[in-house]
């Protein structure tokens, strides 16, 4: 189990407990619950790269404990 830091980078920071083997799509569903947010709006990355693709798990990305990722809602446009 590893905890990791979402910040949406508006102040807001949410501390979700996952598994290195869990896929983005999944750990989406996670952060959604927290940060009230459909899944599907959710981008999930770490500072200056694209965001991460929803079939790849954390632990292809090295997310481990501790690790922040930045949150960015997808409006579709």
């Amino acid at each position: 189990m590893i905890i990791v830091t979402v910040n949406d980078r508006l102040g807001t920071k949410a501390q979700i407990p996952a598994f290195a083997s869990d896929r983005i799509k999944e750990f989406k569903v996670m952060v959604a619950m927290k940060v009230g947010r459909e899944p599907h709006e959710i981008l999930l990355k770490r500072q200056g790269e694209r965001p991460f693709k929803d079939q790849l798990t954390l632990a292809d990305y090295g997310v481990s404990n501790g690790v922040q990722l930045d949150l960015e809602v997808d409006t579709g446009d």
